[in-house]
């Protein structure tokens, strides 16, 4: 069969020939032994049409409801950023077709961003899960991104807990913030948000998506041991995770007003529950970032919670895997990144070198003045 496509661009030209032997297929079947009969394979699958239908798999972003998908928002976005990175160059390089989309090219793609290994390595995880996906559907008999070797040894960024004076800052500079309207304390509304949300980050290092969108009842009171907890998760076991909390912070998230625009009955501290989740988080992120510029501490920002409540339990002696209860992370996470802080780990090297040191006994015993004939001699 001979016919015009209309189109001088290689990648309409893939895609227009994929739906015309799409047809023909369905109408005539597919002559068995020819040389150009194609299944639906990657041969009829273009780089656009398995990325659109990698990104509609996991999620979706609504101009109303926001994001919904079975992944969170931040894994979908970082997805849609890599893979349209992607897309663009096999545009450039016109590479249409899924199935010329081999490590060749993707090393020319590596090549072409000028990242860091850090970066690349989140990237090439990217690529990986999406040609993955494209074997599952038949498209690729392999992963072409499995070709290319993950960088190594990579040293992790340099863990630094904020001091007692540092956190004394952050939190006076939550009456620096702002206006907006008072509250009958004295202190604006913003005010009152961000000293709420510093206290909540200091106390329970959860991460700022999980402060802003708090909710009431995540609170309870444990009669037995007489302490306020929350609920910060639940394990894949099932298992939940409370953390004590001071009763100072119970007492300044009871005295927080409504979330703008909330009804009386809101279940959020935060969050007036109608607001996109992504963009309470946005705003959360601005006060805070208010909040640390006030304050004058270099480099602060949120995260920087969770490395100090990490080093100071490991400095207390808590284990590893205690830590990575309370973080949401794996013990092999909280190994790497907070290892030279763990108080429990330099006793064990301690004990386990005075150790060694005595079982290897020197023949005559050293002294001082015996150290200095020897200098002599020599």
């Amino acid at each position: 069969m001979r016919k015009s496509l209309r189109t001088r661009s290689v990648h309409v030209a893939d895609r227009k020939l994929a739906e015309l032997r799409k047809r023909l297929d369905a109408t005539f079947g597919q002559s068995a032994g020819s040389a150009n009969a194609v299944s639906a394979s990657a041969f009829e699958r273009t780089v656009s049409e398995a990325i659109e239908r990698f990104l509609l798999s996991h999620g979706s972003v609504d101009p109303v409801k926001g994001f919904h998908g079975d992944i969170e928002y931040a894994t979908y976005r970082k997805y849609r950023c890599c893979l349209g990175l992607l897309q663009a160059f096999c545009e450039k390089r016109q590479v249409a077709a899924l199935s010329k989309l081999t490590i060749d090219v993707l090393e020319d793609y590596h090549g072409s961003r000028m990242i860091s290994l850090v970066t690349w390595k989140v990237e090439l995880q990217a690529l990986r899960t999406f040609f993955a996906y494209c074997i599952s559907h038949k498209w690729l008999p392999s992963n072409p991104a499995k070709e290319l070797k993950a960088p190594r040894n990579l040293k992790p960024n340099e863990v630094v807990p904020y001091t007692l004076q540092e956190e004394s800052r952050i939190l006076a500079a939550c009456e620096q913030i702002g206006g907006g309207k008072y509250h009958r304390s004295g202190a604006s509304y913003e005010q009152l948000r961000a000293r709420a949300m510093i206290m909540a980050l200091r106390h329970t290092a959860l991460r700022v998506s999980d402060v802003a969108t708090l909710r009431k009842d995540a609170i309870s009171f444990d009669q037995e041991e007489s302490t306020w907890r929350v609920l910060v998760r639940t394990q894949k076991s099932g298992e939940p995770v409370y953390l004590p909390i001071p009763d100072d912070l119970k007492t300044v998230l009871d005295a927080l007003p409504l979330p703008r625009n909330a009804a009386q009955d809101c279940p959020y501290y935060f969050w007036n529950g109608e607001t996109l989740r992504r963009a309470v988080v946005g705003i959360a992120e601005r006060t805070l970032g208010s909040v640390f510029k006030k304050s004058g501490v270099k480099d602060a920002h949120a995260h920087r919670y969770r490395h100090t409540l990490a080093t100071r339990l490991l400095g207390d002696g808590a284990s590893f895997q205690t830590v990575a209860d309370i973080l949401g992370n794996t013990e092999a996470i909280v190994r790497k990144h907070y290892g030279k802080w763990s108080k429990g780990r330099q006793e064990n090297i301690d004990r386990l070198m005075m150790k060694h040191f005595q079982r290897v006994a020197v023949t005559n015993a050293v002294t001082k003045m015996s150290h200095e004939k020897i200098g002599a001699v020599n």
